[in-house]
């Protein structure tokens, strides 16, 4: 049950890599005609072989590799080369399967992460705001406290606003292998593709707090004023409890500033390196510097 749930996340172990010549109940004179006669698909069975062994989900290796084999040794006693042609064809369209659920539950985890992260840094960030100002003999009052409040507020919208903008951008795993590995072409180890997509969900929440909190900066300093909050900290504290009002210009500030935050995280998509891999031709499509939407 534990390797289960382990393996769902990050993927099978990995295990020894064997070589078709390895592999028993073939006979080696019988396997170098095939190579003479059969070179290309000989070389894509060799290919696919191996790459069925480095499959992120334990029982894709199993079949892929079973199925391979068995294909391989019917065609070794004497059947139709189709035959194994077909197997070829069957598994790579197969290992293609398992690198998108590879790349997508690597991406969703990250982003997973992330989104359960936020409410712990957000409660620690808060506590040690009101505890950190009295170690050097700082009133931390209403004002304050309500000024971090809308801050935190901002953060957490900007988690959010990040992850929805990767969630609508990525809706097809296939992108995620395309810009990894090229077209047509399979990711060398899925489960360091998932590793690889678990770090950049992660990163995407990362740079939607940071957006967020940079506008928040720039809207309370003064610096942005085409953007108004509907009520300022000093709006919300006063010598007698809050009104009706006080309490409904409070609700707004919260929406306001969880809007802003939200808002900001969309634009993590400016932060590159999710949609094109370094190595991609520039003019290939899909493959520009700004992540378009599908």
């Amino acid at each position: 049950m534990r390797r289960g749930t382990t393996e769902w996340f990050l993927g099978a172990a990995d295990e020894e890599i064997r070589a078709l010549e390895e592999v028993p109940g073939i006979d080696p004179e019988r396997l170098r005609e095939l190579w003479c006669a059969e070179p290309e698909l000989m070389l894509r069975l060799d290919r696919l072989y191996a790459a069925a062994q480095r499959a992120f989900e334990r029982r894709t290796r199993a079949a892929v590799t079973e199925d391979l084999l068995r294909a391989l040794r019917a065609v070794a006693r004497g059947a139709d080369v189709a035959r194994l042609d077909t197997a070829v064809a069957v598994a790579g369209a197969r290992l293609e399967a398992d690198t998108a659920t590879a790349a997508s539950r690597g991406l969703n985890t990250g982003l997973t992460c992330g989104i359960v992260v936020s409410p712990v840094i957000l409660t620690v960030v808060f506590a040690l705001g009101a505890w950190v100002p009295g170690l050097f003999g700082i009133d931390f009052g209403c004002q304050e406290r309500q000024a971090l409040v809308h801050a935190l507020v901002c953060f957490a919208g900007g988690a959010m606003g990040a992850v929805f903008s990767v969630i609508i951008r990525l809706r097809d795993p296939q992108k995620l292998i395309r810009t990894r590995a090229g077209h047509g072409n399979l990711v060398s180890d899925p489960v360091q593709l998932a590793q690889i997509l678990r770090q950049e969900g992660w990163y995407r929440v990362v740079v939607g707090w940071f957006l967020a909190t940079s506008l928040f900066l720039l809207v309370s300093g003064g610096i942005l004023t085409v953007l108004t909050p509907p009520a300022s900290p000093a709006d919300l504290c006063g010598p007698g409890p809050l009104t009706a009002a006080g309490h409904e210009a409070l609700v707004k500030a919260w929406f306001f500033w969880g809007a802003l935050g939200f808002l900001a995280g969309l634009n993590e998509r400016w932060a590159h390196g999710l949609l094109r891999h370094p190595s991609a031709p520039r003019d290939e499509p899909g493959q520009t510097d700004g992540p378009r939407l599908p």
